[in-house]
C-alpha cells in the first residue's frame, strides 16, 4: 500500500513540473515573439524534454521555407512594401458605356472589380490593379471625360511586412523544434503534453501567415475607386452683331408663324360649327323680314 501511495505522489509531481516547463517556455515565447528570441543557442524543453536548436542562416534566422514574395512594384518604389488606393470622378457623356471600358480597362491591366454600383445617370466601381499598373490605368480611365476630382494616397507598409516575416519565421522555427521533441516521446502523457503544445504553435503560426498573406495582397494590388457622373448640358454661346441679330429676327419669325399655325390648327374643327351658327343666323333673319308687314305708303 505504502508502495503505491509513493508511486502516485511521485507521478504526480512529474506531471506537474512537466506542466509547469511548458507553460514557461510558451510564457517566454509569447513575450519574445521576433527572430532575436529563438537565437541559434535556443532549446525547447516541453515535458522534461529539450531538442536541439535549427540550425540559423548566416542572417541568423532559421532555415525554413521562405515566403513567397508579393508582385513587383513600380521601380520607384523598389525595396519597399507601399499600399496605394486612389479615387477618381469623371463627368461623362454615358455612365453605362463608360462602365463598360472600366471593366475592360481593369481586367486588360491584370485586375478585377470587386464592387459596382450602377444608379439613375451614375456609376460607381472599385478596382483592383496591380500596383504597377495603377497610374496607366487612371489616366485611361481619365481620358473618358472630364475630371472632377482625382486624388491617392501611399502608405509604406515595409516595416510592418519584416516583422511579420520575422515572426513567422521564427514561429516555423518553433514549430518544427516541437515536432522533433514529438518524434522523441516515450511515454503517453510526454506524448499528449507535446501535442498540445505543437497545436498551439501551429494555430499561432497559421494565423501570422494569414496576416502576412492579406498585407501582401494589399501591397500588390492596389484600390481604385472610381465614380462617373453623366456631364452637363452645355447652352451654345448667343451670336452678336448683325448675325445675332438677323438670327434672333429668324427665332422671332418662327416662333409667330408657330403661333398662328396654333391658332388655325385650333380653330379649323371650329370653323363648321362657326359656319352653321351663322347660317343659321342669316337664315332666321330673313324669315323674320319676310313676316314683317310692309310700312303703308303716304
Amino acid at each position: 500500500m505504502r508502495r503505491r501511495v509513493l508511486v502516485g505522489i511521485v507521478t504526480g509531481v512529474v506531471v506537474l513540473a512537466s506542466a509547469a516547463v511548458v507553460t514557461g517556455t510558451a510564457l517566454r515565447e509569447e513575450n519574445g515573439g521576433s527572430t532575436a528570441g529563438y537565437s541559434g543557442a535556443a532549446r525547447d524543453s516541453v515535458g522534461g524534454m529539450s531538442a536541439p536548436a535549427i540550425a540559423p542562416d548566416s542572417a541568423g534566422r532559421a532555415e525554413i521555407a521562405p515566403v513567397a514574395p508579393g508582385s513587383p512594384v513600380d521601380p520607384a518604389l523598389a525595396g519597399q512594401d507601399v499600399i496605394r488606393t486612389a479615387r477618381l470622378s469623371v463627368q461623362v457623356g454615358d455612365p453605362v458605356t463608360a462602365a463598360a471600358q472600366v471593366r475592360s480597362a481593369a481586367t486588360a491591366a491584370g485586375g478585377y472589380v470587386s464592387d459596382e454600383q450602377s444608379g439613375p445617370g451614375r456609376a460607381g466601381l472599385s478596382l483592383r490593379v496591380p500596383t504597377e499598373k495603377l497610374d496607366a490605368l487612371a489616366d485611361r480611365v481619365a481620358g473618358l471625360g472630364t475630371v472632377t476630382d482625382r486624388g491617392g494616397q501611399a502608405r509604406d507598409v515595409t516595416g510592418q511586412v519584416a516583422d511579420l516575416d520575422g515572426r513567422v519565421a521564427a514561429q516555423q522555427a518553433s514549430v518544427a523544434r516541437v515536432r522533433a521533441l514529438l518524434d522523441r516521446a516515450g511515454s503517453i502523457s510526454e506524448i499528449v503534453t507535446v501535442e498540445s503544445e505543437l497545436a498551439s504553435r501551429e494555430a499561432a503560426l497559421e494565423s501570422l501567415l494569414r496576416r502576412t498573406a492579406a498585407l501582401r495582397d494589399q501591397v500588390s494590388l492596389a484600390t481604385v475607386d472610381v465614380t462617373l457622373l453623366p456631364a452637363p448640358v452645355v447652352a451654345p454661346p448667343s451670336t452678336g452683331g448683325f448675325l445675332g441679330g438677323l438670327e434672333t429676327g429668324w427665332t422671332g419669325l418662327k416662333a409667330i408663324g408657330s403661333g398662328l399655325l396654333t391658332g388655325i390648327g385650333f380653330l379649323l374643327p371650329v370653323l363648321p360649327l362657326l359656319a352653321v351658327l351663322a347660317g343659321a343666323v342669316l337664315w332666321g333673319r330673313k324669315i323674320v323680314r319676310k313676316r314683317r308687314p310692309a310700312a303703308p305708303q303716304e
